[in-house]
């Protein structure tokens, strides 16, 4: 009786163990059904993230995780826009006081800069835009690769070229989006991470948008054989999915 209690004890108060937070952030896909994700491993690592946060304990390392957490659910766990946005929301809050105390660290800022990308997808460019979203996504992409270019696989590099294709090219208000620039830097990404599936996947939608469909062909194929990451694995199957989208449309 005493082991069972101290069983159910030991599950239910929250630990502020920081390598317990990352096993379960490390186990965040876990019974995924495709790309749609569960809750229950993230929200136990955001508990203890959370509580490190509030009591400063690891706070570079605890925010890091809690900021992927949080953009995890948005992604992967909820289905509608407002939870989502609201899932953004909390990263952008708390990126914004981690970054300012560590301007350098990779993963904070391409945490902040995907929720503040991700929120804009959500809200159109034109919002954005009025709301000054896109000059901080600029910012915060200019500073990422600045002081930590090859996080995740040149990530600073993946939001340069979206900016660039993605963003619509509007005179006398959106004059920089430049689909050239985007094709090349994400050919520059591949010098340095060619078996990288979301490096792949940005170098064929920067090609796509440019109207180099059959190149654009290759590089979507690829992406889909190349192999996922252990340790991000729903991450590069969502690249993978919508290559094949697009292949269907090619």
């Amino acid at each position: 009786m005493y082991k069972l209690f101290f069983i159910l004890f030991y599950f239910i108060i929250p630990t502020d163990d920081l390598e317990t937070g990352i096993n379960y952030f490390n186990a965040r896909s876990e019974n995924a059904v495709g790309l749609q994700a569960n809750a229950i491993n993230a929200d136990k690592a955001i508990l203890i993230f959370e509580s490190l946060i509030k009591q400063n304990k690891n706070l570079q390392i605890a925010g890091g995780y809690c900021l992927q957490c949080y953009n995890f659910k948005g992604r992967f766990v909820y289905i509608s826009d407002a939870d989502k946005n609201k899932a953004y929301a909390k990263t952008i809050v708390l990126g914004n006081d981690l970054v300012k105390k560590f301007p350098k660290d990779g993963k904070i800022r391409f945490e902040l800069t995907s929720a503040i990308a991700l929120s804009a997808e959500i809200n159109g460019v034109m919002k954005s835009l009025e709301d000054g979203v896109m000059a901080k996504l600029l910012y915060h992409t200019k500073m990422l690769i600045a002081t930590d270019s090859m996080y995740n696989n040149g990530g600073g590099w993946k939001f340069d070229a979206g900016l660039n294709y993605k963003t619509p090219y509007i005179p006398l208000i959106m004059t920089w989006p430049d689909k050239d620039r985007a094709v090349a830097v994400m050919k520059k990404a591949l010098k340095y991470f060619p078996a990288d599936v979301g490096a792949n996947f940005y170098y064929a939608e920067a090609l796509s948008e440019n109207d180099q469909k059959s190149l654009a062909k290759i590089y979507f194929e690829l992406s889909i054989k190349l192999p996922s990451r252990k340790d991000f694995m729903i991450e590069d199957e969502f690249f993978k999915v919508k290559s094949k989208k697009y292949l269907a449309k090619l």
